[in-house]
């Protein structure tokens, strides 16, 4: 037993596995359910060329049937009782969770056990869910957000495992065979490997012998060691797209910290500061002062190695050229000249209200457990948190917000109709020659001529 954290009646606790792999523990005793969650390290990023997409096909595949329960069985085993369960597959985690009543653990454990480690993988399940998965592929491709995005990723991370779609390709997905498919469950979907986290109403001792005794009956297998590709490089990009969409979609983007470095937490500010919420920058300088656009919001994404920051807007597409100049204005001025004393205050309370709203639910606890325990080896104390973010300084937020002006400036991605194409190269021009001033303060964003679109 390590590491125990206590949250008034609550007691937080990572403990290893008799079988190998890590559970981590969350006691809540007012709660009526619990959420459990097994974590995999393994996505994406850890695919070559041919097998990219396979991760996020072995999510669907276990949900077809074990050699125990067919894939109505597994559903309806937690369905009938109130619970959920569901799935999802990122560029370096795959996770598996159920919600459900706290008198629920052993049929949880049961049917997650089971799915995630006992798979059939019938050939013909096989051969029907790539038909799912390419009308998912199909669905991404209709969103002018997603199908940005997968460019956009391709366009800064280049054809590295970061660079590719999480869905894979078509035809990889028709390439797939049961053969490879078990070969690559096999090797990452062994117990030793789980990282599984449970918060709720539960008791820490049961659920620990409970898992244990389930995983036992599965045989133990030899550690083989798995690298993560390399950490993904970034290209200061510009990609202009034509699709027949209703929105103009804009993503502007610039490297940021990993999920292992303390400036993490200066990401997390700015992205308060730039567009975390209604009160932040962009979203009151461009949305509600302007009315340039519905959407805008902006995110951190860290990776074990490495990170991405991006700013993503939807607008007309005649707004296009003013919203860029807006963003980059304001991201030079607050590079210029910090965030003010009471804007970072401000920012902070806002982050620790979200979190603090976050430890009311089962779910999130669980989440921020499962990856605590995968990338730190540990569970971070709240105070811990807390006090670092409260570390940092105007300064800091500052010297974050100058990399999306390094070098060339910030990697910009744009989707839109331009007249079917027939302006791509001239828009791509535009957004060069915007960038190319990196937002300088004493730029006058929407006056002037506007640029044709």
């Amino acid at each position: 037993m390590t590491d125990t954290i206590s949250h008034k009646q609550h007691t937080a606790e990572i403990r290893k596995l008799s079988t190998g792999g890590k559970l981590a523990i969350e006691r809540m005793p007012s709660m009526e359910s619990f959420t459990l969650g097994f974590f995999l390290p393994v996505g994406a990023a850890h695919e070559s060329v041919k097998e990219n997409g396979i991760s996020h096909f072995i999510e669907h595949m276990v949900f077809k049937g074990s050699k125990k329960r067919s894939a109505k069985a597994i559903v309806k085993a937690v369905e009938r009782v109130g619970g959920i369960i569901n799935a999802s597959t990122g560029r370096e985690v795959t996770y598996f969770y159920a919600r459900i009543a706290a008198k629920r653990l052993t049929l949880a454990l049961d049917v997650l056990t089971d799915l995630v480690f006992n798979p059939e993988l019938d050939p013909s399940a096989i051969e029907k869910e790539k038909g799912v998965i390419l009308e998912e592929i199909h669905m991404n491709d209709d969103d002018p957000g997603q199908a940005l995005y997968d460019k956009f990723l391709l366009s800064v991370h280049g054809k590295t495992a970061y660079g590719r779609p999480i869905l894979g390709s078509v035809k990889n997905v028709f390439s797939f065979r049961r053969k490879k498919i078990y070969g690559y469950h096999h090797k990452h979907y062994a117990p030793h490997r789980l990282s599984a986290s449970i918060a709720g109403g539960i008791d820490p001792d049961r659920a620990q012998s409970l898992l244990e005794d389930r995983l036992k009956r599965f045989k133990r297998r030899k550690k083989e060691r798995i690298q993560l590709g390399k950490a993904p490089r970034f290209n200061r990009s510009v990609v202009v797209a034509s699709k027949d969409v209703e929105q103009c979609a804009l993503m502007i983007g610039f490297p940021s910290a990993s999920i292992r470095s303390s400036d993490r937490y200066t990401y997390s500010l700015l992205d308060a500061i730039l567009a975390g919420g209604m009160m932040s920058r962009l979203f009151q300088e461009i949305r509600e002062k302007r009315g340039l656009v519905y959407s805008i919001d902006s995110t951190h994404q860290p990776y074990s190695k490495s990170g991405l920051f991006t700013i993503e807007a939807g607008m007309r597409e005649e707004n296009l050229f003013d919203v860029i100049r807006l963003i980059l204005r304001e991201i030079r001025h607050l590079a210029d000249h910090g965030p003010g004393k009471r804007e970072l205050q401000d920012a902070k309370l806002f982050l620790k209200g979200h979190w603090a709203l976050g430890m009311e639910s089962t779910s999130a606890r669980m989440i921020r457990n499962a990856m605590s325990t995968l990338f730190f080896d540990r569970l971070l104390k709240h105070n811990e948190i807390v006090n670092k973010l409260d570390a940092v300084k105007g300064e800091d937020i500052a010297k974050a917000a100058s990399r999306c002006f390094e070098g060339a400036g910030p990697a910009v991605g744009v989707i839109s109709r331009f007249e079917n194409g027939k302006l791509i190269d001239e828009i791509g021009e535009k957004i060069e020659t915007i960038r190319a001033r990196k937002g300088e303060s004493n730029n006058k964003a929407g006056k002037g001529k506007k640029g044709k679109t």
